[in-house]
């Protein structure tokens, strides 16, 4: 995330959730559901230009969830972020997880540095994934 967040202003988070906890699954919430709840918690909308991006893994249920804030949502079609999902889970299928990932923020970051180069930006995110 830190090699990715040197091309661009955006800010990325990764979170890793073994399992969808107990009231998440008696009110019938949906991976992304859950992943929407988890970028407003951890503020992922909190960055200067409306950047940030999170990364939301459900292990149990094999979720790859992308949630973008609104200005980088601008710069992607569902069907970009599609394909992106769709590559990371073939590496995790290969257990390359990490490079799954790692290439996702790749992707992500060479679209968002255009519209949003690096510029010294206060970097509210961990830039190590969250494992919940």
């Amino acid at each position: 995330m830190k090699k990715a967040e040197t091309t661009t202003s955006a800010e990325f988070e990764v979170i890793i959730e073994r399992s969808l906890p107990l009231d998440i699954l008696k009110s019938n919430s949906v991976a992304h559901t859950r992943a929407e709840q988890l970028f407003a918690q951890y503020r992922v909308w909190d960055t200067e230009d409306n950047n940030g991006v999170l990364i939301y893994l459900n292990l149990s249920d094999h979720a790859i969830e992308l949630v973008l804030d609104r200005a980088a949502a601008r710069l992607f079609t569902q069907e970009q972020l599609d394909v992106i999902v769709h590559k990371m889970s073939e590496k995790f299928q290969q257990k390359l997880f990490a490079k799954g990932i790692c290439e996702a923020i790749t992707e992500l970051a060479k679209v968002l540095s255009a519209h949003f180069p690096n510029k010294p930006v206060n970097d509210p995110l961990p830039n190590s994934p969250i494992i919940l």
